[in-house]
């Protein structure tokens, strides 16, 4: 889940809070009893919504990244030094006393992100990794689509989204999370993003649109198609309500909900919430999760404070040094190229 850092626009102040709602909702399906299972299972229906306004977040975000970054090498640097550096050091502690156990294609699934396509690999603090390996396969599909035709393969990603959430509908694969089944939640999440750097009357009357509806009833909406056992016809509409969610927070700047979620409370856990989506199943193979059910509620409060403990060590120090690592090379790297056009051009310098 790893999290991209908007703008500094005000109008995607709200984002924060959408992102925070994700992560706290993923925490709360993993680590809480979420009532009796009479009729809907709360924690699987928590986890869906959550999933579905990130995975939809950061399709809209990986939209902006590729239209403004400066290059691909850029735009595969800062993925790669926001993702990699805290997966491989917490992998690194997983395996390190079970490797015995492990053959070389399990650790490789893991640590290059395919094993949602090899589930038989997952250990119990990993299935959550599902999610960051969709999105990694993500970024690579997003970034060749627009290196080979710009934004009209943004376009053609969004068209690949549809078809892939009929296809999803006709083989009834609604918790299936390998890349084939999940990429539509990410790819029209595109839709949004392209939406916010198009300028044109379709585009305005869109953005308009958008402004008019009620994020609100949008949330009651998602919420409602995640709930599990699911309703086949809702559950692929997910993706389509988070984007029109998304799109309304950052359209319509009037509502309760997007001032809400616009709030400076939300900024703590949004900025921490890579950190606390990867760390949190880890703990649950400890000493923090272990006894029977009441003992291991019992200690839950203290899962929670080591969680957020370990959430704001790492994203403080051990990714912020990876990452203002990753951007001082970007730097190097673009001032470097244009002193060599300078030296390779002279006349564009006069």
């Amino acid at each position: 889940m790893s999290m991209i850092k908007p703008t500094t626009t005000t109008q995607w102040n709200s984002l924060d809070g959408a992102r925070a709602l994700s992560i706290l909702s993923v925490l709360a399906c993993h680590l809480l009893p979420l009532g009796p299972k009479t009729f809907f299972d709360l924690n699987i229906a928590l986890g869906q919504f959550g999933m579905a306004i990130f995975l939809g977040l950061s399709g809209f975000l990986i939209a902006h990244k590729l239209i403004t970054d400066k290059s691909m090498v850029d735009f595969f640097v800062k993925r790669a030094t926001r993702i990699f550096p805290l997966l491989w050091l917490i992998l690194l502690l997983s395996f390190a006393w079970r490797l015995s156990d492990l053959g070389f294609s399990a650790v490789t699934a893991h640590v290059f992100l395919f094993v949602n396509n090899l589930p038989h690999y997952y250990l119990p603090e990993t299935e959550h990794l599902w999610s960051l390996c969709v999105e990694i396969h993500f970024y690579i599909l997003a970034g060749l689509c627009f290196f080979m035709f710009k934004r009209s393969g943004l376009i053609l990603l969004v068209l690949t989204g549809l078809l892939l959430s009929v296809y999803r509908f006709k083989e009834q694969a609604l918790f299936d999370t390998t890349t084939l089944f999940r990429l539509d939640e990410l790819l029209i999440g595109l839709s949004i993003g392209l939406l916010w750097h198009t300028e044109s009357p379709a585009a305005n009357w869109l953005k308009k649109t958008l402004g008019s509806l009620n994020p609100f009833f949008l949330m009651i909406a998602l919420a409602l198609a995640s709930l599990a056992p699911p309703n086949p016809w809702l559950f692929v509409l997910r993706p389509y309500i988070a984007a029109l969610l998304i799109g309304a927070l950052i359209y319509n700047q009037g509502s309760s909900l997007t001032k809400l979620m616009a709030s400076k409370k939300w900024e703590w856990v949004s900025r921490h919430s890579y950190a606390l989506y990867l760390i949190h199943p880890f703990l649950l193979v400890t000493w923090l999760s272990s006894g029977d059910k009441l003992t291991m509620y019992m200690k839950r409060p203290l899962l929670f404070l080591v969680l957020f403990v370990l959430a704001y060590l790492s994203t403080k120090y051990f990714e912020k040094y990876f990452i203002q690592t990753g951007n001082k090379w970007l730097e190097k790297r673009n001032i470097a190229k244009s002193k060599t056009a300078v030296l390779s051009h002279p006349s564009t310098a006069d």
